[in-house]
C-alpha cells in the first residue's frame, strides 16, 4: 500500500501518531483535562488531587486524540515523497530515542557512583533528533518508499515498550 490513498494516510498517521503522542503525554504528565472522581469535578489541564486521587488517564487520551487528528489532517495533505520522509524520520526518532534513554536507564541503574544526568530525557531527545536527522537525510530514497506499509508498527511497537518500562514499579510491589 503507498500513501495515495487519503482515508488510508490519515488512519495509519492518526495511529502512529496517537501511540506517540500518549506516550510523550504520560511522560511529561500532561494531560487536557483533570478528574476528580470522589468530587466528581473535571478541570482544565493538569490539577493536583483534592479529596482522593486524580484522574489524568481521560487527558492523556483527549490531548493525544487531539494531537494525532491535527497530525494525521497534516499528513493527508502532504505530498507523497515528503510523508515517506517524515515517517522514516518519526520511526528512526523513536527507535533512538527507546534506545538511547534505554541505554542511559541502564548505566544509571548499574552505576556504582550518582549519575543523576541520566535519568534527564532530553540529552536522549536531542540526541534521537539528531540522530533521526542524520539518518533520513543519508537514507536512500527507497527506503522511505518501503518503509511505509513494513515498518511503522515499530512506532507503536516502541511506546508499548516505554510504557511497559514506566508501569513496571507499579505491577512489581
Amino acid at each position: 500500500m503507498m500513501a495515495t490513498d487519503r482515508v488510508a494516510t490519515f488512519a495509519i498517521a492518526f495511529t502512529l501518531c496517537y501511540a506517540a503522542i500518549y506516550v510523550a503525554c504520560t511522560e511529561l504528565n500532561v494531560p487536557l483535562l483533570t478528574y476528580h472522581p470522589v468530587i466528581g469535578e473535571i478541570d482544565f489541564l493538569w490539577k493536583p488531587s483534592r479529596q482522593g486521587p486524580a484522574m489524568y488517564w481521560y487527558g492523556w487520551m483527549l490531548t493525544a486524540f487531539i494531537g494525532a487528528a491535527a497530525l494525521a489532517f497534516g499528513a493527508t495533505l502532504m505530498p507523497e515523497p515528503w510523508l515517506q520522509r517524515t515517517i522514516l524520520f518519526g520511526a528512526l526518532a523513536a527507535l533512538s530515542y527507546l534506545v538511547l534513554y534505554s541505554l542511559a536507564l541502564l548505566v544509571y541503574d548499574k552505576a556504582s557512583v550518582e549519575l543523576e544526568f541520566l535519568t534527564w530525557r532530553w540529552p536522549s531527545v536531542v540526541a534521537a533528533v539528531i540522530a533521526a536527522a542524520i539518518g533520513t537525510a543519508f537514507a536512500p530514497a527507497q527506503w522511505s518508499e518501503r518503509l511505509w506499509p513494513g515498518w511503522t508498527w515499530s512506532i507503536p511497537l516502541g511506546a508499548l515498550v516505554v510504557l511497559g518500562y514506566y508501569l513496571t514499579p507499579y505491577f512489581t510491589r
